[in-house]
């Protein structure tokens, strides 16, 4: 299945309720980590393939942060958080309750915050997965690193071919009330066989 125009029916719909699912568990998981009233919006939902993907993200040539995560168990691929380093800064000042300057330099206290905020949204994401497919989905320890776009795609962080079929999930986070929202985006890059069987568990289940 590596045509993304089979994804455009009851299948997309049941990914979109993932993605929901998985924003709704991951806000209250941050809210209680940092004692904040935290919301997470997807404005933008994306089916393509991994070689388009920079062109999606609209990222430039601007160094951004990333956190990479490989999927184990019943399923194959990787899980990668990425957002411009400006805004990492800012996302990470906000979940340390300091002032952006202190974030400025990304040191390890702000990496560590930013590692543990892709984490949980991972988390929530697998477990959105196995509970709508009936699967064993994991995660792995993740990685954190500040690379170019381009190369967040190829080599050490993300082993796939260029059209393999990529989630491309924007994902802006807000901290109580009145402050702009700031974030990056969810890449969810399942291995053939492991999209194969995830989306007829998810047809069956719907």
């Amino acid at each position: 299945m590596d045509s993304t125009l089979e994804l455009r029916g009851l299948q997309l719909d049941a990914l979109r309720e993932v993605v929901n699912i998985a924003s709704g568990h991951a806000a209250t998981a941050l809210g209680q980590l940092t004692d904040r009233r935290i919301m997470i919006t997807v404005p933008e939902f994306a089916v393509t393939t991994l070689h388009e993907v920079p062109e999606i993200l609209g990222y430039g040539t601007t160094p951004v942060v990333v956190v990479a995560m490989q999927i184990l168990g019943d399923a194959s691929g990787a899980l990668v958080f990425m957002l411009p380093e400006e805004q990492a800064r800012q996302l990470s000042a906000l979940l340390l309750g300091v002032p952006k300057a202190q974030a400025g330099g990304l040191n390890p206290m702000g990496r560590s915050s930013l590692t543990e905020t892709a984490n949980i949204l991972g988390g929530a994401y697998t477990s959105a997965l196995a509970a709508l497919t009936g699967r064993l989905v994991m995660l792995s320890v993740p990685v954190f690193g500040i690379e170019p776009p381009d190369s967040v795609l190829a080599g050490q962080w993300v082993d796939g071919r260029g059209d393999q079929l990529a989630l491309c999930v924007e994902t802006k986070l807000s901290f109580d009330e009145g402050n702009s929202a700031c974030g990056g985006h969810m890449l969810l890059l399942p291995s053939g066989s492991t999209l194969t069987g995830m989306l007829e568990s998810l047809r069956v289940n719907h």
